[in-house]
């Protein structure tokens, strides 16, 4: 039979028809009948071994002979350098090996047909050759395919796709078809396979041509060579491809599991816990991952993310964090990968010219995985959501401490993509049933949780020492407590301040004032002078002071850290006059000088670190053992957080200890203050080491908060 016999072929194949499969309906038959097949391609990936696995088959058993003309899969980033580097053919070679030894790390079959194709090279089926571009900024982005049967007789297609999996899947591609027996068709054919010629034996302006050989060292193809014939690993893929059904992203069709190849490629090995939560969000693809802080939220989503990239999904990846140095752990974090990441921020010069050029060149070409890293300030802005836009949702969003998206403003931005992964230790908007609900509806609720308990019985975190330390107001500050709250009582009367985003903005006011005497309580400062008598010996210790400054306009914007430092200003004061050396760690400081005084804490050159809000998140310094909270508000987010921050495992460090400054009297004034402060000495004994001592001090407390949580479940 010749392909001549293939009378049904189209004049136009477009993979946007639902009802052309045009691996089975072109490719296959058409690869079937053929003896030779020469194929120029922007890019080239094994997978596609997978996806022609039929005919490519026939192919090889009827002595068939391919001819494979590549472009290296570069960055925009390396694109530019070529056009000044003198390294060119060093870089071109550097892609060409890391794209083959990157193979062997995407799963079974990816490693297989890899081991396929060395094989076809080995035996002379298949030859490669590579185009490099010469000091030219540009790239080799012919896509043309010609298939010769016997009688000589031609079938050229010439489009859009490249030669890989994701090119015939999932692009919307399309490419003409020319016939060498069709009227009128025959020389195209013939002046695209003299094109082809010219362009194997290097007869092109401006570019090299590269034998695989010289791009590829004998040591990474020793990684394929394998004793078994192509027949075998033929009917081998044929088994795992009908396993696999050539489906993607559900949860048994990507197994993570001791076994799977993909711990290969990760810098770290994941967990039971971490493993069965990827593959819940696998499996779901939307869910919020809730797990302690300090037990590997971060780890777990590289763990979901390399699970998609492994199976070929390379969609733009979307992370929003809350801030600058979230953003810049994300990028370290996914720097030993070699992932393409931009980082969009107000103190990142150029960034929105940056994802400008690499969505362009999504729109062109197969798509390289990326990574845009953005804080929610940018993700919010025209720029950056104008960009987005491009995109048409086609990406997999994920937001780290999730629960700082549960505002209107952003609540109404959250982009509608089938990928959501949310993770935080408390994703619940504090005060916001509401929010609450919208943010769990937008990522499909909790998916999988750790605690606490668990983090610390399983030995992930350490465990922790707890020390209220008790403070009574002084009398000027109680006069003015009362006041501001019988303010509010004639403003609400007797309000649940559960509905507090629904409160008038000037209640709101009064009460941010009102917690500010809390925070700022001057009695606070003696009995931190007194303790640090104790801990001035001391190394690796954290204060965090409260935003304590009344006379700012602008109380309600707590985010920032930037008001309010007279706490802050006192405690250093009080820190240098006991020759401790210490540091800030604010809003006030740049990032450089952030970076600088935490070394310089884990080096111990620095025994104290002072803080406002900006370590509540995401910063990792598990050195600190011993804390000191200052103030705190009744919002759980907030202390569960400083918690975790001292609970992470470090060299020598067994346990933590915590003291923390709380404000409580016996008088009938003190009632309401008593009852919020207590909740938190609460949610801290009841895991602490000396939770006996604390339920015996504190026993009728405690009851009483017992009791109302479980009127309130019900």
């Amino acid at each position: 039979m010749f392909i001549t016999n293939l009378d049904d072929l189209s004049c136009i194949y477009n993979s946007a028809d639902e009802k052309t499969n045009i691996v089975e309906n072109f490719y296959n038959p058409v690869l079937s009948e053929a003896k030779l097949y020469y194929r120029s391609s922007g890019f080239f990936s094994s997978s596609i071994l997978i996806e022609y696995i039929q005919g490519l088959d026939k192919f090889v058993s009827n002595k068939g002979r391919m001819k494979l003309l590549i472009s290296p899969k570069l960055s925009f980033d390396d694109v530019v350098a070529l056009s000044s580097a003198s390294q060119g053919i060093s870089l071109v070679k550097a892609n060409i090996k890391e794209l083959f030894e990157s193979y062997r790390l995407f799963g079974e079959q990816s490693d297989l047909s890899a081991k396929i194709l060395f094989k076809l090279i080995q035996e002379g089926i298949l030859e490669v050759k590579i185009v490099q571009p010469r000091n030219e900024l540009g790239m080799f982005h012919e896509k043309v395919s010609i298939f010769i049967d016997e009688a000589d007789n031609l079938v050229v297609t010439n489009g859009s796709n490249n030669e890989s999996s994701t090119a015939v899947n999932f692009n919307i591609e399309s490419f003409s078809v020319f016939r060498s027996w069709f009227e009128g068709q025959e020389k195209f054919c013939e002046a695209y396979l003299s094109r082809f010629d010219k362009s194997w034996n290097g007869q092109i302006n401006n570019y090299n041509v590269l034998n695989i050989y010289e791009a590829v060292s004998e040591e990474v193809f020793n990684l394929y060579e394998s004793d078994r014939s192509i027949e075998e690993m033929f009917q081998s893929l044929r088994e795992l491809r009908r396993k696999k059904n050539g489906k993607l992203a559900d949860a048994d069709q990507i197994p993570i599991n001791e076994e799977h190849n993909s711990y290969h490629a990760l810098n770290f090995k994941p967990y039971d816990f971490q493993i069965k939560a990827a593959n819940s969000w696998l499996s779901k693809r939307r869910g919020i991952i809730s797990f302690a802080t300090g037990t590997g939220k971060t780890k777990t989503a590289i763990l979901c993310i390399q699970s998609l990239l492994l199976n070929g999904y390379d969609r733009p990846f979307v992370i929003v964090v809350p801030d600058k140095t979230l953003l810049n752990q994300w990028s370290d974090e996914l720097t030993p990968y070699g992932l393409n990441t931009i980082c969009c921020y107000s103190e990142e010069p150029g960034w929105e010219r940056r994802l400008k050029d690499f969505i362009d060149i999504i729109e062109f070409d197969d798509p390289e995985a990326l990574f845009i890293i953005t804080t929610t300030s940018t993700f919010r802005s025209n720029r950056f959501q104008r960009q987005l836009s491009k995109l048409k949702n086609n990406f997999i969003f994920l937001a780290d401490e999730c629960h700082r998206l549960g505002t209107e403003q952003l609540l109404k931005i959250l982009p509608d993509v089938e990928y959501r992964l949310g993770l935080s230790a408390t994703p619940d908007i504090y005060m916001d049933e509401a929010k609450t609900k919208k943010l769990f509806s937008y990522f499909g609720g909790k998916i999988a949780e750790f605690s606490l308990m668990e983090a610390i019985n399983d030995g992930f975190l350490v465990s922790y020492d707890y020390y209220p330390i008790e403070v009574s107001l002084t009398d000027e500050e109680m006069c003015k407590y009362k006041e501001l709250t019988h303010k509010v009582i004639r403003m609400i009367g007797s309000s649940d301040e559960s509905t507090f985003s629904n409160l008038p903005h000037e209640v709101q006011m009064i009460l941010f004032k009102r917690s500010r005497i809390l925070y700022g309580a001057s009695n606070k400062i003696t009995k931190l002078s007194n303790l640090l008598e104790t801990l001035k010996n001391e190394s690796h210790m954290l204060v965090y002071c409260g935003v304590t400054s009344p006379a700012d306009d602008d109380l309600i914007n707590e985010e920032t850290g930037k008001m309010g430092i007279s706490q802050l200003e006192k405690v250093n004061d009080l820190l240098h006059s006991k020759s401790i050396v210490a540091a800030q760690y604010t809003q006030e400081e740049d990032l450089l000088e952030r970076k600088k005084n935490i070394e310089q804490f884990k080096k111990g050159f620095i025994s104290t670190l002072v803080a406002i809000k900006c370590l509540d998140e995401g910063v990792d310094i598990p050195e600190i053992s011993t804390g000191i909270i200052m103030a705190s508000s009744g919002n759980p987010r907030e202390f569960i957080q400083r918690r975790g921050r001292l609970l992470r495992k470090s060299e020598g460090k067994d346990k933590a200890v915590i003291y923390d400054m709380i404000v409580v009297g016996e008088d009938e004034s003190y009632q309401g203050i008593n009852r919020t402060e207590m909740k938190r000495v609460y949610e801290f004994a009841k895991v602490a080491n000396n939770w006996d001592e604390l339920n015996v001090k504190y026993h009728s407390e405690f009851e009483m908060i017992d009791l109302e949580m479980e009127n309130k479940n019900g």
